[in-house]
């Protein structure tokens, strides 16, 4: 990666996480929309043991405003394939992602997803809401009326995913 790349990402994130998170539905969008951006760029910073040759799977289980988000990033390429979004409805789907966001009302299940991930090289995302998301790899969280991340690196080793270090330097936390 230059440093061009590098600079790019960094100032991305940054002006990501001093934008207000309010109530109201257009900020809500917003946040979502921003989250949204944030699963693209982590999806630039990790790596995968392997991937699919044809496409580069995003899903969304119980999310319904990130699978509208996730539509503005169709076009872009990861690792030079293009980008497929899908909403899931099972946790047995999730093994055919690269990134899995799961949203809040599905977060007493996230034992359940992780368990039939098992070991596969998928990045699940989350908000946080409460502290028993250890199975998600990426926590967003607000922190000071501002997105941020913490990142589940030992859950990551598990399934061989790794994270850059410009990535892991981003992070509130690296556990």
């Amino acid at each position: 990666m230059n440093s061009d790349s590098l600079r790019q990402l960094l100032l991305f994130l940054t002006a990501c996480t001093m934008i207000p998170v309010q109530a109201g539905d257009r900020i809500v969008a917003d946040r979502t929309a921003i989250q949204a951006a944030f699963l693209y760029n982590f999806a630039l910073y990790t790596e995968w043991p392997s991937l699919p040759d044809n496409a580069f799977n995003f899903c969304v289980i119980a999310d319904d405003h990130m699978l509208e988000a996730l539509a503005s990033i169709k076009t872009k390429q990861i690792k030079d394939r293009p980008i497929f979004i899908q909403k899931i409805e099972s946790p047995k789907q999730a093994s055919n992602c690269q990134i899995l966001f799961v949203g809040k009302s599905e977060h007493r299940a996230l034992k359940d997803i992780a368990g039939q991930i098992g070991t596969d090289p998928v990045l699940v995302v989350t908000e946080e809401d409460s502290d028993n998301l250890r199975e998600a790899l990426i926590v967003l969280a607000e922190q000071q009326n501002r997105i941020s991340f913490k990142i589940n690196r030992t859950e990551a080793t598990k399934r061989s995913m790794t994270f850059s270090s410009k990535l892991l330097k981003l992070a509130v936390q690296v556990y």
